[in-house]
């Protein structure tokens, strides 16, 4: 039996050892039509190995949870390049699976196994010497996955990124490392997103022998770094020479939305060499009009002196993978570029320059540039005013046609408005219209064929200026157009005054003026005339008639007033509009509408917050407020403010305050009056505390040993001075929704304990924390006292730091001296599956106990176990912040002492 059990064991590390081949690799597919797809594996494997891979099983990710490896389908190897290094081989299989319908899928390959001797897949647990850890690799799964997104209907379906620069990368000892995938969508433009993850192995997991080159030397010094938006990797200072192995993701988004991933594993081999790597001097980024010429100079040394030649490659989409290409020229060292309309998107381009020396062992620096092509502005815009609108028109796009045709209609213009001129002139990559400009969206004309737009929320007197911005189907928009203006002349009649007279809620009464429309052409629209006056209190329209004026001829004449009686003005909102009519032609010839000012309070503690906005065609400057206070018969003017929103403070609480405004406007125009004056209505209301106290400033001091952490705080300064106690809420994972945990009183109490070992307390001290400060009780309106509590502070999240060790001997004698076979003082654990075997393999004792107890006897016959060592299999469910977390191994321990006639090992 024991000769069978050694010639097994020859035989699997033989195939062990002739399967140690895998170094890097990753999976990309393109998609061919319906739910078809394409998908190609790239690996990079050692050449002199004798495993060499003629196809690979593969997971669509579509199959099921029950499928087994032998039911996978295959992709056979349709390429196989050599000597892309040193003893490296790259290899290309290629399959076509077409999908059911929408979802998400991880494509996933698995292959045993990795080269022997990567450094960073050992035997360690972090915090181990790195002296004391060895390679494992030999035995790990190598395995890579990608994620597919389909999603219904016609734009669901993605390309992944592809790599222009391979994963098989050197480094030499003490110098630093940089290093750029160069990874490039090529057709659909998205946004790329970079982050290092772990090495995968067994069910393409992450591998649990894998750790980062930081964490194998355990130096603050040996940084390690990815930047997520441009993909450079960076190893600041390499300390050991050897192999590693890598990962990083690289996940697409479009339109904010996550549309698929690929996991890229790659190979670094640090070198013990004298060479040092060139350095390229930092360019900034570009932005770059469609149809404008782009073109820098790079500039680098070698530190090695002339004695090494520098090489340098221009990596990205701009050199390969766009209609209009970039080239690079190593002789001049000059970059030119001249995109087109077809180059224009959302996301930039990037470009990574790789200077390479010559040296015994190659180093490299990197420089990757962002390149953002922008489509050009409109030009040629107009703007005429035609009675009570604004016409604008401008020249299509430049890049109209650069468009497909499918695409023309997902094409807007982005209409902008301002008063008055603002003089913008764009800075480079200044896209669209900021906000600094006091420009407004107001609307935008779809189809890029639709090169007009008609403004109706214009104002007589008004100088009105607009731009225009071109937004593309992918989401990116051009450069402004210039500014272009027109003047609204007084062809309509102008409202004035929209004024309340009297407050009440049926007798209420508005005074309405308007102004006569001066710039009428009384020749094209004879009279005589009538003014027409409409009024609404809800909705959009107002086209309800409430009066009609007598006939006129002259302009001159004719009636411009309106005592509105028998109004609700306590509680609506008032709109009108007036038009003038002829009997003898058409005339389409109407103001804007105006509304009265709601006046509108928002009590508050010892204060009164007053909201005086109102919908009116001319501005409204200056606001002058009155106010009648607690026993007071007049109301009294007590400030002026110019803007609709002011806070009138040292008031007392719970007494009554009435407030009445009067605001100030004009039309900064001539033929009308100026200023302009219109009331609000009279309104009052009682000032109370319902202004909660600011979120105090949290803190957290764990004791994870002693389960204890200790909570702390400080309440904001300025902030409110009646508080009265704390709201501490707690939440084992960050899943869970916060519960109240404990309540302290009292303002000066400063701090809480959370104790672990206490009985009432939760098993663990993992969880998330914040606090809540409330004040003390308040008398609101309806008679009931109630207490503000603040918003919740910073929610603070501790982890655990679990331990479960078992010992590797026990006695169990009956001396009362180790008689057990039980771990060493453990925490957090939650529950285990424990199975003891003997050398046969027969199972002897299984337990979910953490504290095991095992005394030594054999599951069945009740008998001690003779002496010599047991294997056991374990899986402990640790408590954790992210929940329950399991770990599993195997081990032994050995009995000594016992009864040594019981055979049962």
């Amino acid at each position: 039996m024991r000769s069978t059990l050694v010639f097994l064991l020859f035989m699997l590390l033989s195939l062990a050892g002739m399967a140690t081949h895998n170094r890097a690799g990753e999976i990309t597919y393109e998609h061919v039509g319906g739910y078809t797809y394409r998908v190609r594996i790239t690996t990079y494997t050692k050449q002199s190995a004798l495993a060499d891979r003629s196809s690979l099983k593969l997971r669509w990710g579509d199959e099921g949870p029950y499928v087994t490896e032998a039911d996978l389908d295959s992709l056979f190897r349709t390429d196989q390049v050599y000597n892309v290094g040193i003893d490296v081989k790259r290899n290309e299989y290629v399959g076509l699976h077409t999908y059911s319908g929408p979802g998400t899928f991880v494509i996933s390959v698995e292959d045993p196994n990795r080269n022997a001797g990567v450094l960073n897949i050992n035997n360690g647990d972090p915090g181990t010497p790195e002296a004391e850890k060895t390679s494992t690799s030999v035995m790990a799964i190598f395995a890579i996955r990608t994620v597919l997104v389909i999603r219904p209907g016609n734009g669901g379906h993605n390309n992944s990124i592809k790599f222009l620069n391979p994963p098989i990368q050197d480094a030499c000892i003490y110098q630093p490392w940089i290093h750029n995938p160069v990874a490039f969508d090529s057709l659909e433009g998205d946004q790329l997103v970079f982050s290092l993850v772990s090495c995968l192995g067994l069910n393409a997991e992450p591998l649990d022998t894998w750790e980062s080159p930081t964490e194998y030397t355990d130096d603050p010094t040996d940084l390690f770094t990815i930047n997520a938006e441009n993909g450079d990797i960076s190893w600041e200072t390499p300390l050991v020479a050897g192999e590693y192995n890598v990962a990083f993701e690289v996940r697409e988004y479009r339109n904010g939305i996550f549309v698929g991933s690929v996991q890229r594993d790659m190979q670094i081999t640090v070198v013990t060499c004298a060479n040092i790597p060139p350095e390229i001097v930092d360019l900034p980024d570009y932005c770059i009009g469609a149809g404008e010429l782009l073109q820098f100079q790079l500039s680098y040394s070698d530190p090695n002196g002339s004695n090494f030649q520098v090489q340098v490659d221009a990596l990205g989409g701009p050199m390969s993978d766009v209609e209009h290409v970039a080239f690079y020229d190593d002789v001049s060292r000059y970059f030119t570029w001249n995109p087109q309309c077809e180059e224009v998107r959302l996301e930039p381009y990037f470009v990574s320059f790789l200077a390479t020396d010559q040296g015994n062992i190659p180093l490299t620096d990197v420089e990757t540039v962002r390149i953002q092509v922008v489509a050009p502005a409109v030009e040629n815009p107009e703007a005429t005013a035609v009675g009570g609108q604004m016409n604008l028109s401008w020249d299509l796009t430049p890049c109209y046609s650069a468009f497909d045709p499918g695409e023309l209609d997902d094409v807007h213009y982005l209409i902008y408005r301002r008063n008055g001129l603002f003089g913008f002139e764009p800075e480079s990559c200044e896209l669209g219209v900021p906000a600094y400009t006091g420009y407004s969206f107001i609307g935008e004309s779809h189809g890029a064929a639709n090169n007009t737009f008609v403004d109706t929320s214009v104002f007589y007197g008004g100088i009105y200026c607009y731009m225009v911005v071109t937004k593309w189907p992918d989401g990116s928009i051009s450069y402004a157009s210039e500014e272009f203006c027109d003047t609204v002349n007084k062809e309509v009649p102008v409202l004035t005054k929209v004024s309340i007279g009297f407050t009440d809620i049926t007798n209420g009464v508005d005074t309405v003026h308007w102004s006569k429309p001066s710039d009428l052409d009384t020749t094209l629209f004879p009279g005589p005339y009538q003014y027409k006056l409409y009024y609404s209190n809800e909705g959009n329209n107002v086209d309800s008639l409430i009066f009609t004026s007598e006939s006129f001829t002259i302009l001159a004449d004719g009636d411009t007033t309106f005592l509105h009686e028998n109004l609700n003005t306590v509680e609506l909102e008032h709109r009108y509009k007036v038009e003038i009519v002829s009997s003898s032609v058409e005339i389409d010839a109407h103001s804007s509408i105006a509304s009265s000012m709601l006046l509108q309070l928002a009590p508050g503690d010892n204060q009164m917050t007053l909201n005086m906005g109102a919908s009116v065609p001319w501005t409204n400057y200056a606001y002058r407020i009155f106010r009648k206070g607690p026993g007071e018969i007049d109301f009294i003017e007590v400030d002026t403010a110019y803007t609709v929103l002011y806070t009138d403070t040292g008031l007392i609480n719970n007494l009554p305050y009435c407030y009445k405004v009067l605001a100030v406007g004009t039309y900064n125009a001539g033929d009308v009056p100026d200023p302009l004056f219109n009331w609000s209505q009279e309104i009052c209301a009682q000032p109370y505390d319902q202004t909660p106290p600011c979120p105090p400033i949290f803190s957290i001091e764990d004791d994870c040993i002693a389960a204890i952490n200790t909570l702390t705080w400080q309440n904001a300064a300025g902030c409110a001075d009646d508080i009265e106690g704390y709201s501490i809420y707690y939440a084992p994972t960050p899943a869970d929704p916060m519960e109240l945990w404990q309540t302290v009183y009292g303002a000066e109490n400063l701090s809480a304990l959370f104790d672990g070992n206490l009985e009432n307390s939760p098993t663990s001290i993992a969880g998330c924390y914040a606090i809540a400060a409330f004040d003390s009780l308040n008398l609101w309106p309806d008679g009931n006292y109630y207490r503000n509590e603040s918003a919740r502070s910073n929610m603070i999240c501790i982890d655990n730091c679990p331990e479960y060790r078992l010992p590797n001997i026990f006695s169990p004698n009956g001396d009362n001296l180790n008689d057990l076979f039980e771990p060493f003082p453990y925490r957090y654990v939650d529950k285990i599956s424990l199975r003891i075997f003997n050398r046969w393999g027969e199972e002897v004792f299984q337990t979910e106990d953490p504290s095991i107890q095992w005394d030594g006897k054999h599951k069945e016959s009740g008998k001690l176990c003779s002496d010599g060592v047991y294997y056991y299999s374990i899986r402990v469910d640790f408590i954790r912040l992210k929940g329950i977390e399991s770990s599993s191994y195997s081990g032994y321990t050995r009995i000594i002492a016992s009864d040594s006639s019981a055979p049962n090992n």
